[in-house]
């Protein structure tokens, strides 16, 4: 079955956090995607990328003459090469923009960092994780309810959302322009862009005029929020067995569902008005005064095929068991842990869909291949494993 991605090679620099689940969404969709591991001293250090599926992993020791002259050569036959280092490593390997895109002018060079490679020099320079990144971007005042502090919704917002899917798509982005010039270009791919970016519509709302209020001080205002679970039908609550179920009946009619599915219809005129804030912490007690009376799954009986709005909150395991996840076939077993399951790609192309999930490559398990197929000669390939500039853990083609 075709690939929307086949035929596109490339070279990805192993890193940690989005650069790997941007080169997983490529790999996914057909790319042939080569993880370079650094080697040091003769022995492989592997990052552990957890999202490796479909691709396969090269051993070089960049420090070496040998091992970063054989790099340069995988390059020259590449499609895409992406950089998923802070600032300047590339440079100071002898890797960078100028040297790798002089020598393939057609090359794609995507830079995946947190705070961007321009900007304020003390932030560029400086180390950060995904709550940083969030931060500065003014995307994590979003994620507060009440008067509670921000909390960042683990590392979903920045490393992945505005780190590896938009890296993913600016490849993508890139490789159609390249269509048209015949030419390939830089790519500066920082979470902090793309993590506001991603928010664009809530930062449209905390314009005057949007559906969102601010403080005196600029925040965000959550209590203002009915996407903040202030409101007492859109919120998570608690079930008699200890699990949860969430509701966000935003409009009226489907507010009207919700009280039919709580067994409210023929009490509703006596309820306080829907838009009553001020009778919102009571209305949220008598929802949960309600939702404590059953399990999550009998709530999801009385829900499912309604329009209230309303849904179970499940574990990743049994997320993968629900039936509707089953029937879209949005999970799939996880080849190298029988009985788990892992997300499939997203999203589904009619014609031409991404790969069911892959085994991961053992690290350097695929050296002597990929420098055979980039033309390495025998002679070529044995200087390099003999003097430690390659390392090859897998069954070694015959040279």
């Amino acid at each position: 079955m075709p690939h929307p991605l086949d035929g596109i090679k490339v070279i990805e620099f192993e890193g940690i956090g989005p650069g790997p689940l941007g080169c997983c969404i490529l790999a996914d969709y057909g790319a042939d995607v080569i993880t370079v591991s650094r080697v040091s001293k003769g022995t492989v250090r592997p990052q552990g990328d957890p999202v490796s599926r479909g691709k396969r992993s090269i051993a070089l020791d960049l420090k070496s003459p040998a091992g970063l002259a054989a790099v340069k050569r995988l390059v020259d036959g590449a499609d895409v090469v992406v950089d998923p280092f802070r600032p300047q490593v590339m440079e100071r390997l002898g890797l960078s923009p100028e040297i790798l895109c002089g020598s393939n002018p057609k090359l794609i060079y995507a830079r995946m960092t947190g705070w961007g490679q321009r900007g304020d020099p003390e932030y560029v320079k400086s180390a950060g994780h995904d709550n940083n990144y969030i931060a500065i971007s003014g995307v994590l005042d979003l994620f507060r309810r009440g008067d509670e502090r921000p909390f960042p919704p683990v590392n979903f917002a920045g490393d992945y959302a505005g780190g590896g899917v938009m890296m993913a798509l600016g490849v993508l982005l890139a490789i159609i322009e390249r269509g048209k010039s015949g030419k390939g270009q830089v790519i500066d791919v920082a979470m902090t862009d793309g993590a506001n970016y991603v928010a664009l519509p809530l930062f449209k709302w905390l314009q005057p005029g949007g559906l969102f209020q601010t403080t005196d001080d600029g925040h965000f205002d959550p209590k203002s929020s009915m996407l903040n679970q202030i409101a007492p039908w859109g919120d998570t609550y608690a079930t008699e067995d200890g699990k949860w179920f969430t509701v966000q009946a935003l409009e009226p009619q489907f507010y009207r569902k919700l009280l039919e599915c709580l067994d409210l219809a023929d009490v509703a005129d006596t309820l306080p008005e829907r838009s009553d804030v001020d009778a919102w912490p009571w209305m949220k007690a008598r929802f949960q005064s309600i939702f404590i009376t059953k399990t999550r799954d009998e709530w999801e009986t009385i829900f499912k095929g309604t329009d209230a709005c309303g849904a179970p909150v499940l574990s990743a395991i049994e997320a993968a068991q629900h039936p509707h996840n089953v029937a879209r076939g949005a999970f799939a077993p996880t080849p190298e842990h029988p009985g788990l399951f892992e997300p499939t790609p997203a999203p589904q192309l009619e014609r031409t869909p991404g790969h069911r999930p892959r085994p991961k490559p053992i690290p350097a398990g695929n050296t002597v291949q990929i420098l055979s197929e980039s033309g390495f000669s025998s002679a070529e390939i044995s200087e390099l494993l003999s003097s430690k500039a390659a390392v090859d853990t897998g069954s070694r083609a015959k040279l």
